[in-house]
């Protein structure tokens, strides 16, 4: 009989041999003699080859103690049996449970992190995970307009929609499927393609910066339905069209910002942010480097902040100041110095170095600029344009004149011409009549 203590070091020498590999079924053995021993001689079979394990019986080849080594022989063979078949039923266990972590790991949690006492960012709330990417990622290296886009994305409908109960999940549980819903869902509330594209450009930039940090295994944007954007088709005028809206505009307040826009095509920000110096009337010019950019305040009060730094390098630009334009700009001049002194005290100074200003000093805002237009467009029963339209009005007018397409970029100050060529488009029966009232002085 085997004392129980050497039992028990026979099972761990039995489980460290079988540790990480496989132990066939077919074991048997024998008796044999060393050093005046029997010794009990295990066959069987380790990853495909044959081996040999040899366990002292403790009986000497003294006579008489064969049938007993032979009893002691079969005992080893039997606990050397059961050890091995009880390790394989472990490892196979454990290789289930395994495998059942694994599937649902990799079908479910979108996470590296296999050590569920470990916290990491695939573990925290999608939503606040979005909160957490915009004011700690994004804030810190887009400039305050464009963060003013994201910034309605997360804290608007996404907002709305994630922090729902039957919506909220961990970042690890989120599925392009949930992404899917949540377009539809957005769809629903009469939002476009185009806006919806911009919510899943956002959600793919908070995953890249987790798979950066190897926190996640995959983008699940990189899996929803395509989203087809809308292809808008933005509503151009002719030169007899500009030029009816310049007579309807004589005198108003935001002639000048029109004048401009239909002239040059600049963007908004770019005619707001137009200041005195920026104009040479003995050369006849004008530089375009400071823009006005509208900014979603607290509580929705709209507020303009103003930087040195134009959409892109090519918006510092070089224009001809034309003598319809200059006269305006002149005229308007002289109206701010009148108007300095009717008001007194109360003319509002801060914008003393703008040209784009009302009567008592303040700043016409860019959204003020477009309403203000929209309403006179719709006043005078004048075909739907904006202050935009204008932009790609003049596009097109330079255009079919014979401006190159890449004069035509730097005119416009884009910085990839695949944008103008998007601003030039327009169907062949529009071509053909505004090329025959295209601006002569252009």
């Amino acid at each position: 009989m085997i004392t129980e203590a050497r039992n028990q070091k026979l099972i761990d020498r039995i489980n460290k041999l079988s540790e990480n590999c496989i132990i066939s079924d077919t074991i048997s053995h024998s008796l044999q003699e060393k050093d005046g021993v029997y010794q009990c001689v295990i066959k069987y079979q380790k990853n495909g080859k044959w081996q040999s394990f040899w366990v002292s019986t403790g009986y000497k080849t003294n006579s008489g103690n064969q049938r007993a080594a032979k009893n002691v022989g079969r005992e080893i063979e039997d606990i050397f049996r059961s050890t091995i078949k009880e390790s394989k039923e472990k490892q196979e266990n454990k290789q289930q449970n395994l495998n059942i972590i694994d599937i649902q790991t990799m079908l479910e949690l979108n996470t590296t992190n296999y050590n569920p006492g470990k916290e990491t960012k695939a573990d925290w709330d999608f939503y606040e995970y979005m909160e957490y990417w915009l004011n700690k990622i994004i804030m810190q290296s887009v400039e305050q307009d464009t963060f003013n886009g994201y910034k309605r994305n997360v804290t608007g409908w996404m907002k709305k929609y994630f922090t729902m109960n039957e919506h909220k999940k961990s970042v690890k549980e989120i599925t392009a499927d949930d992404l899917d819903d949540f377009y539809s869902y957005l769809r629903e509330n009469n939002l476009k393609n185009a806006t919806i594209d911009h919510y899943n450009d956002n959600i793919s930039s908070a995953f890249k910066f987790l798979l950066k940090k190897k926190l996640v295994r995959y983008n699940p944007t990189d899996l929803v339905n395509p989203i087809t954007v809308e292809t808008i088709e933005v509503a151009t005028y002719t030169k007899s069209e500009i030029e009816e809206l310049f007579k309807v505009l004589k005198g108003d307040i935001i002639e000048l910002p029109t004048l401009i826009a239909g002239y040059y095509g600049l963007r908004r920000s770019e005619i707001v942010g137009l200041r005195k110096e920026s104009f040479d009337f003995e050369n006849d010019n004008f530089i375009v480097n400071h823009v006005a950019i509208q900014n979603d305040g607290i509580e929705n009060e709209e507020k303009v902040y103003f930087k040195d730094k134009t959409k892109s390098k090519k918006g510092y630009r070089t224009f001809p100041l034309f003598a319809d334009v200059k006269k305006v700009i002149l005229e308007r001049l002289e109206r701010i110095e009148e108007n300095k002194k009717i008001f007194g005290n109360t003319y509002n100074y801060k914008y003393n170095d703008y040209i784009c200003v009302q009567d008592n000093g303040d700043l016409i805002q860019p959204s003020f600029f477009t309403k203000r237009f929209s309403k006179i467009i719709e006043r005078n029963n004048l075909r739907k344009i904006t202050p935009h339209g204008l932009r790609h009005s003049i596009a097109t007018l330079l255009h079919l004149s014979g401006v190159d397409i890449r004069d035509l970029q730097d005119w416009l100050g884009h910085e990839n011409i695949t944008s103008t060529n998007r601003y030039t488009r327009s169907d062949y029966k529009k071509q053909l009549q505004t090329r025959q009232s295209s601006f002569t002085n252009i």
